[in-house]
């Protein structure tokens, strides 16, 4: 994987195998079976390669060494001409050598070494490649029954696959002399023919496929049964092909059918999200489909014709895992000369409802009209906008409610960044296992923290300070300068608090938005003599009045990647895991109490976008707490 940490460029990836250490090892298979022996001579691999009718010779060999490094350490030498003092001197200089080499290998430090993107493209603290690091990293992996269970559970699409807890039932395997480890179980035999019998999973959602009938207005359909992904894909990508074929914007270069990132959930991802689509039945005392969720995916974008193949990927797996009846999409488009809006306007109603998603949960609106940004109040307009997409939620007040009747799970609200159905479904995972208001994404201009104006941590300053000097800009970027707690977390990927954030893609508690909070996004009011409020983003503006009402419960997941570009895409896009430690925790510690004072830096209070708001700094009150009459108390 490339890296842009400092020094990285010559370092090779290093591929580890699990080691097993006792019951909790990795049920992974060594790629040679090693057959059981009762001692390591008589193993296949034993790694005492001496020939035994040589031994003698060796032995020679070897105490012929030994006395000649004798006669150098003893003055022996003496005969090549070579004093003694200046070989001992060269024999110690060679020993200190070594020692710090060793010292400086075995030291795990992160000083000076930061890159954004991701802790493969760093050294992280803790992630040594010694045996010991080796086995820690591996320890929790499930064994085979386990995989196994989990893998027939997905072929087959049962909503309550087994889990395991702490490996148990998992095969027990044993270790011999030379690290080589082998099961219990015959090996299964080659070659593996499985595949011949495996059938395509069917969904197990409640939902029906539509095709539209041409020439009906209003629209009439056909119905189906749900297809299956690969039935999806076949539909699409004829779709997507045609269109690119008949329209000349769309650049050449876009492959509308083969997204960056996978297209489908692996086992351990379906295992870790199944309580998105489940929920447990105290009359049944199991786990069951949920069918009541429902989510608001929102997005306003323009130039996204490069990032459709995983838009659309990511749509299609999130109707399958979590039911296409739980999606509301809205989406707004317009200005772009790439052919975005052909796209979305030929192909993504007629893909969505082919896999089950209702019409009335969807709203496309295409091609927008342009404005003059230098006649109209940036943030003000951006705030019109983004309250567009919002628009399938406030048509449902005062009742709050989905197209179907059931009350609103969460609002995804998204940029237009590169993105994948395991990010969506990891800030959902996220937002539950918090019990958040907010769950942020982490966004990317190359390796540089991309949302700076917006982001804000629970000191009330910067995540990362900006702007950066030119001369600056090829030094590791400081992280949480005033917030070394928060830096910890970052650095093992653990989700933590923040004031306020946005970055790229957000999952939103629908509560503030409904009365009697009546959140929407706006600017910043006017200044007048008695009051100057910060004139911040439109998107900024979300965290603060969460604040303002009680919903501070706001945080970051800077595993999930968001990216504006293919490359930044493919290098830096993907998801990555927490890992606790070093007395951390997953969990958030939350604090109800917003940081004394807030960093603001205005937005000039006038028509025009070509504006900096870096020009100016101060330190302004948070919002206080206010309870809007009607509205519910927490016990």
């Amino acid at each position: 994987m490339p890296s842009d940490a400092p020094g990285s460029g010559s370092r090779r990836p290093l591929t580890l195998l699990p080691f097993s250490n006792g019951p909790s090892s990795s049920a992974r298979s060594p790629h040679i079976r090693t057959p059981p022996s009762s001692s390591a001579s008589s193993s296949f691999f034993t790694t005492n390669f001496k020939n035994p009718s040589s031994s003698s010779s060796s032995s020679s060999s070897s105490s012929s060494r030994r006395s000649l490094f004798g006669r150098l350490m003893s003055g022996g030498g003496s005969s090549s001409g070579v004093p003694r003092p200046i070989i001992r001197g060269i024999l110690f200089v060679t020993v200190l050598v070594g020692l710090l080499l060793l010292s400086r290998a075995g030291k795990e430090s992160q000083d000076g070494v930061w890159d954004a993107s991701s802790w493969s493209d760093r050294r992280g603290e803790g992630q040594g490649v010694g045996m010991k690091a080796v086995r820690k990293k591996f320890s929790n992996w499930s064994a085979g029954a386990a995989a196994n269970q989990n893998y027939n559970d997905y072929r087959n699409r049962n909503p309550n696959p087994k889990l395991f807890n702490n490996n148990q039932d998992a095969p027990q395997y044993e270790e011999d002399d030379d690290n080589s480890f082998y099961g219990d179980s015959e090996p299964a035999p080659h070659p593996d023919l499985s595949r011949l019998n495996f059938t395509l999973p069917t969904p197990v959602h409640p939902g029906k496929s539509r095709k539209i009938i041409k020439g009906t207005d209003p629209e009439k359909y056909t119905y189906h049964p749900l297809p299956t992904l690969d039935e999806a894909w076949a539909f699409l990508h004829p779709l997507l092909k045609a269109v690119k074929d008949r329209t000349d914007a769309v650049p050449r270069e876009h492959e509308l059918t083969h997204p960056i990132f996978q297209p489908f959930l692996t086992d351990n991802l379906i295992q870790r999200y199944n309580h998105l689509r489940m929920t447990f039945d105290p009359e049944q005392g199991d786990w069951v489909l949920e069918t009541k969720r429902r989510w608001l995916l929102v997005t306003v974008c323009r130039q996204v014709a490069g990032m459709l193949a995983d838009w659309f990927a990511a749509w299609t797996v999130l109707a399958d895992f979590l039911g296409p009846e739980s999606l509301v999409f809205s989406l707004v488009e317009g200005d772009s000369a790439d052919g975005s809006g052909e796209i979305l306007s030929q192909v993504m109603r007629a893909h969505l409802l082919h896999i089950g998603v209702p019409p009335e949960n969807i709203h496309i609106k295409t091609f927008a009209p342009k404005f003059d940004w230098e006649k109209v109040h940036r943030i003000e307009q951006l705030a019109e906008m983004r309250n567009e997409g919002m628009k399938p939620f406030y048509d449902s007040l005062p009742s709050g409610l989905s197209p179907d009747g059931q009350p609103w799970t969460g609002i995804v609200y998204y940029n237009d960044v590169y993105l994948s159905a395991t990010h969506f479904l990891e800030l959902m995972h996220q937002h539950f296992k918090q019990d958040a208001d907010m769950t942020c994404g982490w966004d990317h201009a190359g390796r540089w923290f991309y949302d700076g104006w917006v982001g804000r941590d629970m000191s009330g300053d910067l995540y990362t300070p900006f702007p950066v000097k030119e001369e600056d800009k090829d030094l590791p970027q400081k992280l949480f300068p005033s917030s070394p707690e928060t830096l910890r977390r970052y650095n093992r990927m653990l989700p933590f608090q923040v004031f306020a954030g946005w970055n790229g893609i957000t999952v939103l508690n629908p509560q503030p938005f409904l009365p009697p909070y009546n959140v929407k996004f706006r600017r910043g009011k006017p200044r007048t003599n008695d009051f100057w409020e910060c004139q911040a983003s439109e998107s900024s503006f979300i965290s603060w009045d969460f604040w303002k009402y009680g919903f501070g419960k706001i945080q970051v997941v800077p595993g999930v990647h968001a990216t504006y570009g293919k490359e930044d895409a493919m290098l830096r896009g993907w998801v990555e895991w927490p890992s606790p430690g070093d007395g951390l925790r997953e969990e958030i510690d939350w604090n109800p109490n917003p940081p004394a004072k807030v960093r603001c830096h205005d937005w000039p209070d006038k028509p025009g976008k070509g504006y900096w708001a870096w020009d100016t700094v101060r330190w302004v009150d948070p919002p206080k707490l206010e309870v809007p009459k009607g509205a519910r108390q927490q016990d």
